[in-house]
């Protein structure tokens, strides 16, 4: 009975810590739940490009564990040669920057048995309650995978209730050695992976994986963990602490380490504190602290109470009115300023002129008396003197205001009001009655004689038959100066510009002489320099070109820059030959890296737009050896074409009666499986046809797993390939009972096939994505042929078909061409012809012809 495992782990990627580490994962296998086979494995790559890779390998070691039912050895055997395969076979097609080799540590178990795996640079520890084992690869089996022949290195061990194995990257033995490593797996199982990552945080890639066998009951030969001791006090004036015990040589014999059973630290390692990291020991300076704290300083005298007022808040606490108080105060002392500010009269005066009585407001004291010289001055008969009684201050607010304007009108009264003289007297000599009468009756007479003389001009010449109204003799001004002449001057002073717009004016034409004489022989200078520097960056880049010979985007990508700078260059000047020069260099180069082919023949097989009652929309082109199937999605139907004269009929159709659904995708079978070769026909009901001249249709059986959706088939040897995007899987189906009734093998599961829409099997599958990225999968692992060199990206990709050994033909619609990529996604060559507008389909035969649909038309191509 395999009894369950703790597993801790933490991973550092790229710098940066995370809890679960792409390298590192625990699977289960087949079988029951308490006798199943576990597997525990880390992995670390060897090369810039195997780190990444790492994390597919653990991936993929996972899912072929889960389908192994056989002996523990057995199936770790299985699982490192099965990565070893498929590392050699990526490295293989890939070029040099993308080949990978990887480390692989690996710990099974099942029941009693348990054995560790390790090939290439690994390293496992297993603490027993005998002492901690290190386990590396020796020579032999230090080879990484994908370099060579692969073994892996087994170790058959005993993994006991209370056993702990630790897998970690072989770049933490650089920093730890085995001694410490052993000293930290000896301390509580929760305290291992947090020292662990304080000693190794500053490492780039690591992953750490924990593995722990829980004791059920205290093991012989064990003494009880002791109960947690009391919490320990600092003392203020304490001494500090003896130092720990260092930890034990690294020649100390293994015997000598003592699991720690009793203390959760053990005498021989001392862990550092993971309070925080690189700074001192917060023990030791919190004694610091507490020991430098001086006696506080203490007032050695109080003032007395009596002396000093009391506080505020005690006042108030007492019932006091403090405000009330504050303002008594300080009507007090504006009555005090204002009674010293005033001028006092004399005794003598005082006592016969003004008999008043003072009144003060004083707080301190309700009644003052003062010696009476004055009084006996005057002649006042009386007794030992005059007495003056000082209000005190009300308490309320009413009768403070009362009080305040009492003091106010006997501050006024002690101030004597002078009446202000008289003004001086206004003298105006005002002319007599007699003298405004005359005047009034001599203005009366003149008006009187004008009005007399109009009236009778008007009277003459209205009898006489003049008019009333006199022409000017000449156009002029309504109101008139003494002089027109003067007039005249004035008028055109006044329409003269202001003296700023003069100077504006005569700035502007100065600066525009100098613009024409000096500009043109400016803009020359800057235009030559420009023109030179232009050709100076080009040159360069062309050189920097020619030494990206392995990298055809990158070349391409300068080139490019180059010829935009030349261009520019050759508007600057028309008559320069280096730009001309220079500009038929870069075409030609990027002409060459353009690889632009024109296909040998192409001609037409028929012609389908006079066929059917819809324009034919084909989606997907078979070709068998002497007839053409073609997918019309317009009309839900298979058309067949005799490539020898070109004879056209449908050979499938949707019908609902016969239970044929829409038809989603078609390959060609060339075995005897169905009786001989066969076009296969998948339609949307999950439903599988064959057809053949000599057959005819009919259905073949089909064991669709439930919920599988058709997105394209194709068939390599003799199985049949099912892509199911929707599923991101691709199904296996291998012939049987005349058809393909047998349970499919999920061949891949991955999410990169989310997207897919296109398929073709040769060993590797390469799919074509929606939005025409393309994809070849190794085993589990997927690349994205890069397209490097090519001058368009692809846009709607379609039909990946095998173009030799090496090469992929894919159908790029959008930009009317085929266009040939290399294994390793690098791109080799296009081909473009006028007949390959509007193109959607294409296939090619074993014997290296493709056929294409163009414009309704079935068309050969000879390369």
């Amino acid at each position: 009975m395999t009894e369950p495992l703790q597993v801790g782990q933490f991973a550092i990627v790229d710098h940066e810590p995370v809890d679960r580490g792409p390298n590192a994962g625990f699977f289960h296998g087949k079988g029951p739940a308490d006798d199943r086979a576990e597997l525990y494995i880390v992995a670390e790559g060897t090369t810039p490009a195997g780190e990444a890779f790492a994390g597919h390998i653990v991936s993929g070691a996972g899912q072929l564990w889960a389908g192994l039912d056989m002996s523990l050895t057995g199936a770790l055997q299985r699982l490192f040669q099965e990565a070893h395969r498929n590392l050699i076979d990526w490295n293989r097609k890939s070029i040099a920057q993308h080949r990978v080799s990887i480390g692989l540590s690996a710990f099974g178990r099942r029941g009693s048995q348990a054995v560790i795996a390790q090939a290439g640079p690994s390293v496992a520890f297993h603490a027993t309650a005998s002492g901690v084992f290190p386990y590396y690869t020796d020579e032999e089996h230090g080879r990484p995978l994908g370099t060579g022949p692969l073994e892996p290195q087994l170790t058959r061990i005993s993994f006991l209730p209370g056993d702990r194995l630790l897998l970690l990257s072989s770049v933490a033995v650089a920093a730890l050695d085995d001694d410490l490593i052993a000293g930290i797996l000896r301390l509580p199982v929760d305290q291992v992976l947090p020292e662990l990552w304080r000693r190794l945080q500053d490492a780039r890639h690591l992953t750490v994986l924990l593995v722990s066998a829980p004791e059920a009951t205290t093991r012989p030969g064990r003494a009880a963990v002791a109960p947690p001791a009391e919490p320990y006090i600092i003392g203020a004036n304490e001494p500090p602490a003896e130092a720990p015990p260092s930890p034990p040589r690294r020649d100390a014999p293994r015997a000598e380490l003592p699991w720690p059973a009793a203390e959760p630290h053990d005498d021989a390692f001392q862990p550092s504190l993971f309070i925080e990291e690189k700074q001192e020991d917060t023990v030791a300076a919190a004694r610091a602290q507490l020991t430098n704290i001086g006696e506080r300083a203490r007032r050695a005298a109080y003032l007395p109470m009596e002396s000093a007022q009391a506080p505020e808040p005690l006042r108030r606490a007492v019932g006091e009115n403090v405000l009330a108080q504050l303002a008594a105060d300080g009507l007090a002392r504006a009555a005090a300023s204002r009674a010293a500010a005033l001028p006092m009269p004399s005794p003598a005066v005082a006592s016969s002129a003004h008999p008043l009585s003072w009144r003060v407001a004083q707080p301190l004291a309700s009644t003052v008396t003062f010696g009476a010289p004055a009084a006996a001055a005057a002649g006042g008969g009386g007794g030992g003197g005059a007495s003056m009684s000082f209000d005190p201050v009300p308490s309320s607010i009413p009768e403070r205001r009362q009080h305040r304007r009492r003091q106010q009108s006997f501050s006024r009264s002690l101030v004597r009001e002078e009446v202000p003289p008289p003004p001086p007297p206004h003298h105006e000599e005002i002319p007599l009655a007699a003298e405004l009468a005359e005047d009034v009756r001599a203005r009366a007479s003149v008006a009187s004689v004008a009005g007399e003389t109009i009236a009778g001009e008007n009277a003459v010449t209205i009898n006489g038959g003049g008019s009333l109204v006199r022409v000017r003799t000449r156009p002029a001004g309504r109101w008139k100066g003494s002089s027109s002449g003067g007039g005249a001057a004035r008028t055109a002073l006044h329409r003269l510009p202001p003296t700023w717009l003069i100077i504006l004016a005569g700035l502007t034409v100065l600066v525009a002489v100098v613009g024409v004489i000096a500009l043109p022989g400016m803009l020359s200078k800057n235009e030559g320099e420009r023109y030179a520097s232009l050709i100076d960056q080009a040159e360069q880049k062309i050189a920097v070109a020619r030494s990206f010979s392995q990298d055809p985007a990158e070349r391409r990508r300068v080139l490019t820059e180059a010829q935009a700078l030349l261009l520019e260059a050759r508007d600057l000047s028309q008559n320069g030959p280096e730009a001309q020069s220079l500009i038929s260099e870069v075409a030609g180069a990027l002409s060459v890296m353009d690889a632009v082919k024109t296909p040998a023949t192409v001609e037409v097989i028929a012609s389908l737009e006079q066929f059917g009652e819809k324009p034919v929309a084909a989606t997907r082109l078979t070709v068998s050896n002497d007839s053409a199937y073609i997918l019309d999605s317009a009309s839900a139907q298979i058309i067949a074409i005799k490539l020898a004269d070109g004879e056209r009929k449908v050979v499938y159709g949707e019908d609902k009666d016969a239970k044929r659904g829409r038809p989603i995708a078609t390959t060609f079978t060339d075995g005897n499986d169905l009786g001989g070769p066969a076009l296969l026909i998948a339609d949307e009901g999950r439903g599988l046809w064959a057809y053949s001249a000599a057959g005819g249709l009919k259905a073949v059986p089909f064991a669709a797993p439930a919920g599988m959706k058709v997105t394209d088939i194709t068939m390599f040897g003799r199985d049949l390939f099912v892509l199911d995007s929707a599923a991101s899987a691709i199904y296996r189906f291998s012939p049987s009972d005349g058809g393909y009734n047998a349970t499919p093998f999920k061949w891949l599961d991955t999410p990169d096939l989310a997207a897919a829409r296109r398929l073709m099997v040769d060993g590797e599958a390469i799919t074509v994505d929606a939005n025409g990225s393309v994809r070849r999968f190794s085993g589990q692992i997927s690349l994205v042929l890069s397209e490097a060199g090519i001058d368009k990206k692809l846009v709607a990709a379609e039909s990946p078909l095998a173009a030799g050994k090496n090469d992929i033909a894919i159908l790029d619609a959008a930009n009317d061409r085929i266009v040939v990529f290399r294994r390793d996604g690098s791109f080799d060559r296009q081909y473009r012809h006028a007949d390959f507008k509007a193109m959607s389909a294409f296939t090619m035969r074993a014997n290296g012809d493709a056929y294409v649909f163009s414009g309704g038309k079935l068309r050969r191509v000879i390369f």
